[in-house]
């Protein structure tokens, strides 16, 4: 993914615009693209230092560097590195210093003989000199190995450039209001899901004559911590949002370094920016993903015994003229069907927990909302007598402290009707 300064842009007046690569600078931007693809690839098995000097020897213009450094982050952002030591770096340095330090306090006029250190410490750990040398070292990020480089053509790669402009966008956003449209229904399960599964805080609306539907999603400039962790989860949804058949997406933005309010549009599809015409690569949908905590919940929740059958929910619950929720997981009791859901919330916003509240307090039934205790947010916070509850856990969500919640609403809502 691009930083903000990697990104090329234009202002005019109070709106913000990215510049995307032209026809006329696209063969050189793929001269470019392919050079540092060939490097990468010739390179496996060598040292980070060793590509990026390589890639340093690129010839690029002084009005090509940003798109120049833009291109390689990409490529380096899919080579996988790892340390090649065999010995514990930190320690053989502390080995090594001391006893020169050692040695050049015995004797400060005799010359200093470092081979003979190095030979000592490789005698003891039964590994040549050599060895000892490269591993000094090995730790730090431009000793790395390139072990594997997962490339794509130089045509996909710009593609993959212009959609990483607009994502570094949304790295300043302080907020993000889209309205999305789809022929296939499922096209939106996919799409909320994928909010979902980055945990990312958004009111949808459904709009009037089957028109879609408007969210509003925060951004990372709206919270008070979290924001660089935030936003590269925003950036992510950016791909899902586009995947719609229409979609418009504005943002208001803190740019620069005065943080300058901004505004910035985007409309589509669009596929006459990316490359030969064809299809972005982020279009089309995706199988649905499920955060880590919510599918190791779903495991242990499966394995205990009870009438009640926890499952991946793909239900969007709607209270028409309040708004709607998004449960990640629904439990079907065996028997006479009754149906509760489970909502969790993650730790980014108290805001997020109390719209909840207000949604189960006007008639939003048979569902458990999971929130995090960092949000300081007390169960009391839901009336016994609504047909809904609050699951505050510490760490981990706990899984017969929900079942036992999802028993409690249960209780509260007829089972006749409930769906």
């Amino acid at each position: 993914m691009l930083t903000a300064d990697l990104v090329h842009v234009r202002r005019r007046g109070d709106r913000l615009f990215v510049v995307p690569v032209s026809q006329a600078e696209r063969p050189r931007a793929l001269e470019l693209t392919t050079a540092y693809l060939d490097l990468a690839r010739a390179h496996v098995g060598q040292s980070r230092g060793a590509l990026l000097d390589a890639c340093g020897a690129v010839a690029a213009e002084p009005r090509e560097q940003r798109l120049a450094r833009g291109l390689l982050k990409l490529v380096l952002d899919r080579c996988e590195f790892e340390e090649s030591a065999t010995l514990d770096p930190m320690a053989l340095r502390r080995t090594i210093f001391t006893r020169a330090a050692a040695a050049r306090a015995a004797d400060e006029h005799a010359a200093f003989d470092r081979a003979a250190i190095l030979s000592a410490v490789a005698a003891e750990h039964s590994v040549s000199s050599d060895t000892v040398e490269r591993a000094l070292f090995a730790d730090l990020p431009d000793a790395h190995i390139l072990r594997e480089a997962r490339l794509l053509s130089p045509e996909a790669l710009l593609a993959e450039h212009h959609l990483a402009q607009l994502q570094a966008v949304l790295l300043r956003a302080l907020a993000v209001r889209a309205t999305v449209w789809s022929a296939a229904p499922v096209a939106y399960r996919h799409l909320f899901h994928k909010l979902k599964f980055l945990r990312l805080l958004y009111r949808i609306e459904r709009l009037p004559k089957n028109a879609g539907y408007r969210l509003e999603i925060d951004g990372p400039y709206s919270l008070f911590e979290s924001v660089t962790k935030y936003g590269l989860q925003l950036a992510l949804a950016l791909p899902a949002l586009m995947a719609a058949d229409r979609f418009t997406i504005e943002a208001d933005l803190r740019w620069g370094r005065e943080r300058q309010p901004l505004r910035y549009a985007l409309r589509g599809p669009t596929p006459d920016q990316f490359s030969n015409g064809d299809e972005p690569p982020h279009r089309g949908h995706q199988v649905e993903e499920m955060p880590d905590e919510v599918a190791a919940l779903l495991a242990q929740l499966s394995a205990l015994p009870g009438p009640w059958q926890p499952a991946a929910c793909h239900a969007i619950l709607d209270l028409p003229g309040v708004g709607q929720c998004v449960p990640d997981l629904e439990f079907v009791h065996r028997e006479t069907g009754q149906t509760v859901y489970l909502e969790v919330l993650g730790f980014w916003s108290r805001d997020a927990v109390w719209k909840r509240i207000e949604l189960a307090r006007k008639g939003l039934a048979a569902v458990v909302f999971a929130v995090s205790k960092h949000l300081r947010v007390s169960e009391a916070a839901l009336d016994d007598g609504l047909p809904a509850a609050l699951y505050v856990y510490a760490r981990v969500m706990n899984a017969p402290a929900v079942l036992q919640r999802v028993q409690e609403v249960a209780a509260r809502v007829p089972p006749v009707g409930n769906s």
